[in-house]
């Protein structure tokens, strides 16, 4: 877990004493520190890396590289790339933190309230290190991200094209649509999380079942929940963030049309996301849509603290989110102990 706790630390040190010192936003240095954390790690952090790095690992000629339908073609197209010119699998993990972390980091820098605590959610809310398990579905996530200012605005065209091109990484950007037509719809935020919740009732099982037939990748989906409890902590987690920031809404009577519509995007993927757990499913198949919901609250958060305004209140939810991130990161989600590559090991 020091690693991780570490490089948490480096980013927001540095973010603070650019701010003093240069009086800037950070953005390069975390970027790179960030990217370089990720793609140092050793194929044995993560569920889902060993699969990932197999063929790299294994040697592949790329000659004998086979194209499958199973899997998403922008994904595959960037494997196959990687193996003519290299067969260490740090450029994979490399190259897709980049994409990662500048995505996320482009949208908190344009959008956040206040730069270092988003910085710090993105990390401690595992907004970051979630594609170190769903690689693939990691980086269409954060490709969606940018589809963020889109939705506020209210342009389809290249809301579309977005969660297009995260869907040549995972399909599931596809699931994405559907919200944009949902958030911005003229009826009020309780009724639309309402609706929302009422329809996830009726469609959860079938939507679990679709993904299953449709993808033998996606079989687990169906498969009951066998982590202890892990996904539920999660769900749980933000469900009671979501009654959080609700009530800080209401007490504060805050207004602003961008972020009631951040909250209404958040609070409709949560309440879809609960019956779906009810059924019992597999936390690491359709619960991790959640995820493209619930990063936004690296933009939500801040305005809330900002709106409370008190040290101690604050200082309680930082100690609350590093709990929460040592207790996800080292029990859930197969992170720790953190293994470097075995190319930068010094003998």
């Amino acid at each position: 877990m020091l690693p991780y706790l570490l490089v948490l630390s480096f980013v927001l040190l540095w973010i603070l004493l650019e701010r003093k010192t240069l009086n800037r936003t950070a953005f390069w240095i975390p970027l790179i520190a960030l990217s370089l954390f990720a793609g140092m790690r050793s194929s044995r952090v993560g569920t889902d890396s060993g699969t990932y790095t197999r063929d790299f690992r294994s040697g592949l000629d790329v000659y004998n590289f086979q194209f499958s339908e199973g899997v998403e073609i922008g994904y595959q197209i960037l494997e196959y790339n990687l193996l003519k010119v290299t067969h260490n699998y740090f450029w994979l993990f490399f190259i897709t933190a980049l994409i990662v972390a500048y995505c996320y980091l482009r949208i908190i820098k344009k959008y956040s309230a206040n730069y270092w605590f988003s910085v710090f959610l993105f990390l401690t809310l595992g907004v970051y290190t979630f594609f170190f398990n769903g690689l693939r579905q990691g980086v269409a996530m954060a490709i969606f991200a940018l589809a963020l200012p889109y939705l506020l605005e209210r342009k389809l065209f290249p809301y579309l094209l977005i969660c297009f091109l995260g869907s040549l990484f995972h399909t599931t950007a596809l699931f994405m649509i559907p919200f944009y037509f949902l958030v911005n719809l003229r009826v009020k935020p309780f009724y639309k999380i309402m609706a929302t919740f009422i329809g996830s009732l009726f469609v959860s099982s079938f939507l679990i079942n679709y993904f299953a037939a449709t993808n033998k990748r996606y079989e687990s989906y169906a498969e009951a929940d066998q982590d202890g409890g892990g996904g539920y902590l999660t769900l749980g987690f933000y469900a009671v963030l979501l009654i959080f920031t609700y009530c800080i809404i209401r007490i504060y009577n805050i207004r602003d049309k961008q972020f009631i519509q951040l909250f209404t995007f958040y609070a409709i993927g949560v309440v879809f996301i609960i019956p779906i757990a009810m059924l019992g499913a597999n936390p690491s198949g359709p619960q991790r849509l959640l995820n493209y919901f619930t990063w936004t609250l690296v933009l939500i958060l801040p305005v809330v603290f900002k709106k409370i305004n008190n040290t101690y209140v604050t200082g309680l939810a930082v100690i609350i989110f590093v709990i929460y991130f040592v207790l996800t990161t080292s029990k859930f989600s197969n992170l720790t102990p953190y293994f470097i590559n075995p190319i930068f090991e010094i003998v």
